[in-house]
């Protein structure tokens, strides 16, 4: 009788916190919870949500911004969302290799429209971190019963040092990092459970592919990759699991299959054989690559560092790309839960999972603070694979970070229903240490501001008239900082205009990979004033602006540039006017 009331006072809670689980309002309220976090974390762009932008290389963040104010622009005007000539004009851009971000796109369409592209760029950063946690929080429903376990873990996973990363430089493809909690939801319905209705799960991952495409196609190779790594553990430690699995998992995966390809038969072309997609590589192979000391030691970008030699100063690549810190805390808790932790048969397999990966995100050398210690490693066998071959392994580091809270949520999840002993107290200190290092630096997310010329937002509709084809000064760039504020100035004008340049991945004429658009003899001869030297002939400037199709040439003025009258002599002889000001600007019609 004792025995029997000791388990009704043991099991009683957890049905009571399950019971309690179901009620709408506890996601809800761990979905503001996330919400005050992202809003904290932003802070610095909330008093300007239409005249800063989120990221220090502003030059990503002004492309996302652009792209948002593509797609409202070609819905609302029947062009192609996926293609334009709106930048790269008359050759055209695949939007499929660069950022459309069309789902983004169609759900701050409303945003964009009404409050401009900057404000709608912004309000996207401030849900993606949102968006993560709440999607790890509802995919991992079955696998830890509370909902306490999931929302810390979640917490972790919606703000790891991944998003903190691509957050400080603006990447908004990658702080919506919904696509690894659908993975972890399909491997959990189609391969660990019984599945009863294997076309409804496949169909419905097939959609979360489709979704994913719309978002960023290389966080779709990342999935492949990691589903890979997934089926090959599966396969070792619970071989006869995945037999009895398989008839329904190939159910699903026909039904998976069907649905993408019907949803992204054209986006799958654009990506293998659309035009002006590029023709070579886009980036040396050991471009980006983790650096393994960055799994003990944080970027700048983390509050806690306790790194007395500066190792984290030290560290491959820049920043915002050093989002692979684990910790002495996190790696604690992951030795304890793989060895003295409940339900290790969960624990084991997802640990081992984020070790492979690990190894993958090292790319093709092993590098250790910039120095390359080993020169092979196993991510060279990919290199050759299409498209996954493109893919920069250090994006794996968002996966092992969904590994690792998935981890911390079984943890918790077991934590939750233990009595308070002094092991107890000690468990959950730990909890609140690996919490404490993965907090964001205060300044690690911070604004730029982007003024935009008024001729852009007031007159360039009007003045340029309809098929206009603008070629700017300063022109449009790869440089991370302001480097394409040309971009912003064109979808804050509500693209009234095409330009030859841009900021892309691409290729054209000649030229079977760009990076931006090529310089014209035109902006040749900007390059060679403001060097100091003489332009060439304007004539021959002339000539090949009018091959391009340009039909006005507009010339922003830079305070304190010493150049700035030596380019408006340019432009004049290459224009054959002598160019009127409008608003801000200096407009020069071509002479023809």
């Amino acid at each position: 009788m004792h025995l029997a009331s000791a388990d009704v006072r043991h099991v009683a809670p957890r049905q009571r916190w399950r019971a309690r689980s179901r009620s709408p309002w506890g996601p809800v309220g761990v979905a503001l919870v996330y919400l005050g976090c992202s809003l904290a974390l932003y802070r610095r762009v909330l008093g300007g949500l239409s005249t800063s932008t989120v990221g220090w290389a502003s030059s990503d963040s002004h492309q996302f911004t652009w792209w948002l104010e593509w797609f409202v622009h070609a819905v609302s005007t029947g062009a192609n969302p996926l293609y334009t000539t709106y930048q790269h004009y008359p050759f055209g851009l695949n939007g499929m290799w660069n950022v459309p971000v069309p789902v983004l796109a169609a759900l701050t369409a409303p945003v964009t429209a009404t409050a401009g592209p900057v404000v709608a760029f912004n309000v996207a950063m401030v849900l993606g971190p949102v968006a993560s946690g709440v999607a790890f929080v509802a995919a991992t429903r079955r696998l830890v019963p509370r909902l306490i376990a999931r929302a810390v873990a979640g917490g972790l996973y919606a703000f790891c040092p991944f998003v903190i990363a691509h957050a400080s430089v603006g990447h908004l493809n990658l702080v919506w990092m919904v696509f690894p909690p659908l993975l972890i939801w399909f491997v959990d319905t189609a391969l660990l459970r019984h599945d009863p209705r294997p076309y409804l799960t496949g169909a419905l991952f097939g959609l979360g592919l489709a979704l994913q495409t719309g978002l960023y196609t290389q966080t779709l190779a990342v999935g492949a990759v990691s589903l890979l790594v997934v089926a090959a553990v599966l396969a070792l430690r619970r071989p006869a699991l995945v037999g009895r699995r398989l008839p329904t998992l190939l159910r699903s995966t026909v039904s998976c299959l069907v649905v993408y390809f019907v949803l992204c038969a054209y986006p799958l072309y654009l990506l293998l054989a659309g035009p002006g997609r590029p023709l070579e590589r886009i980036r040396p192979p050991d471009a980006t690559m983790a650096d393994a000391a960055n799994l003990l030691f944080p970027s700048p970008l983390t509050a806690v560092r306790v790194d007395p030699a500066g190792f984290g100063e030290r560290l491959a690549l820049h920043p915002g790309e050093q989002g692979g810190y684990v910790g002495p805390a996190l790696l604690l808790l992951v030795a304890l839960a793989l060895t003295i932790g409940v339900r290790r048969h969960v624990v084991r397999p997802v640990a081992l999972v984020a070790a492979i990966l690990v190894v993958l995100s090292f790319g093709v050398h092993l590098v250790v603070l910039n120095q390359v210690l080993v020169p092979v490693m196993p991510w060279r066998l990919l290199l050759d694979v299409p498209l996954l071959g493109e893919m920069e392994p250090v994006r794996l580091q968002i996966v092992i970070a969904a590994c690792l809270a998935l981890i911390v949520a079984v943890w918790v999840d077991d934590l939750v229903g233990r009595p308070r002993t002094v092991g107890w107290w000690a468990a959950a200190g730990l909890i609140v240490l690996v919490v404490v290092s993965w907090l964001p630096a205060p300044d690690a997310v911070r604004t730029v501001h982007t003024p935009v010329p008024a001729f852009f937002t007031r007159s360039a509709a009007q003045v340029l008239g309809p098929g206009a084809v603008v070629e700017t000064t300063p022109r449009a760039t790869g440089a991370w900082e302001g480097g394409a504020a040309p971009l912003l100035w064109q979808a804050e004008s509500g693209m009234a205009y095409r330009t030859t340049g841009g900021y892309f991945i691409g290729s054209g004429p000649g030229r079977p990979l760009l990076l931006a658009g090529p310089v014209n003899a035109y902006q040749a001869g900007v390059d060679a004033i403001e060097g100091g030297a003489e332009p060439g002939p304007p004539e021959v400037a002339r000539r090949e602006l009018r091959q391009l199709g340009v039909s006005a040439l507009v010339v922003v003025p830079r305070d304190g540039d010493p150049a700035a009258s030596r380019i408006l002599d340019w432009t004049r002889a290459v224009s054959g006017e002598s160019g009127r000001p409008v608003d801000d600007v200096v407009l020069f019609d071509l002479a023809r």
